[in-house]
């Protein structure tokens, strides 16, 4: 299953979707058996996904947050980006 461009920017496609195809994309370049047209194309497509995992990432990160313990047996909500960790 090819995975173009325009589905990452659209969002039809999911990081798992995006990973699976990178690994079938390893293993055809791995078997060595491929045209250079097959491989040229294949080695685009993978950097495509690689860029879309990429982005897709990016953007969990931001959203993610992380409760740390604060004074008082609080809680307090933190950013990632901002976590410095213990």
């Amino acid at each position: 299953m090819k995975i173009s461009e325009n589905k990452c920017k659209e969002k039809d496609v999911s990081f798992e979707d995006a990973i699976k195809r990178l690994e079938e994309i390893v293993n055809l370049l791995d078997e060595g058996s491929l045209t250079l047209n097959e491989t040229l194309s294949l080695y685009e497509e993978g950097i495509r996904l690689y860029k879309c995992c990429n982005e897709i990432l990016e953007k969990t990160e931001q959203k993610i947050t992380i409760l740390i313990k604060g004074d008082g047996e609080k809680y307090e909500e933190v950013d990632f980006k901002d976590f410095k960790g213990e």
